[in-house]
């Protein structure tokens, strides 16, 4: 049976932690060692750590003015982590069933040193955009897959995803660079250019859906872009918010969701507008 830590960073996260405890405590096939939470500090988070404590796991705080996207993650694998295989989930997740750790986990080796799940939502414009990014058959993306793939080849997503824990280490990580976001395209592209595979598995999967204002959707999209504009060599996004954009709109009239529908040209404009804003700096 294959030993896996977790690392999750937590914010504001006394109505998630429960839920997040009991499904990682609910996981079979594989035997959980150290779980790792990162709490960035807010008023009142004693309620946090004493649901972390008593689980057995290890959280420590992080002012706010020093949570990064990477650096928080990266202290957490390389300082507080022994295992070979290291599980990074978003504290918003839902783990699908008992098997998605050990489906991750059995996935993840020197070869292909980083493997990230379905995630899936139940309703509303997330049902389709998580239908678009997440499909239904496992794979794995190489270099030489690169030119046809182009940007969609470093797909890659932290909030549930298995870290090979050595070959993290013996590559640098995330290079001691701060990021406010797509740390997990960072390393995903800088293992294909290394001559590693990246693999997505369709079988492990978590429900995930995200609940922002436009206002919240915009700022998101505007961080992306502006990761982007600092990140040239990841070319152009040109062509993947239309591709969205359609698959979405398309999935919403099929289902006839009214209130996706209603959703969609708000929604796309705020991701749009965001992402313009962030490139230009």
């Amino acid at each position: 049976m294959r030993e896996v830590d977790v690392v999750c960073p937590l914010y504001r996260a006394e109505g998630y932690i429960r839920r997040l405890l009991d499904g990682i405590a609910s996981q079979r096939g594989v035997r959980v060692g150290r779980m790792v939470f990162p709490v960035t500090q807010t008023e009142d988070d004693s309620a946090v750590f004493e649901a972390v404590a008593r689980a057995g796991g290890i959280a420590y705080a992080v002012p706010p003015e020093r949570f990064s996207h990477s650096l928080t993650r990266e202290r957490a694998i390389t300082e507080h982590c022994a295992a070979e295989v290291v599980i990074m989930l978003s504290q918003d997740v839902k783990l699908d069933g008992e098997q998605a750790f050990s489906a991750l986990a059995e996935r993840v080796n020197g070869e292909v040193p980083y493997v990230y799940g379905r995630q899936f939502a139940r309703r509303g414009i997330e049902r389709f955009v998580r239908e678009r990014n997440y499909r239904p058959r496992s794979h794995t993306v190489s270099r030489e897959d690169v030119p046809k793939l182009r940007l969609s080849a470093y797909f890659a997503s932290d909030a549930f995803a298995a870290y090979h824990r050595p070959t993290y280490l013996a590559l640098g990580g995330y290079d001691g660079r701060e990021m406010a976001t797509n740390e997990d395209m960072y390393y995903a592209k800088k293992l294909l250019d290394r001559g590693y595979r990246k693999g997505y598995c369709a079988e492990a999967a978590v429900e995930h859906a995200h609940r922002r204002s436009l206002g919240e959707l915009y700022a998101c999209y505007r961080e992306r872009g502006k990761w982007f504009r600092e990140h040239p060599e990841f070319g152009g996004t040109a062509g993947a918010g239309c591709s969205l954009a359609l698959h979405v709109l398309k999935g919403a009239l099929l289902h006839f969701d009214v209130p996706a529908l209603l959703r969609w040209l708000p929604d796309m404009a705020a991701r749009w507008l965001g992402m313009r804003e962030g490139r230009r700096g």
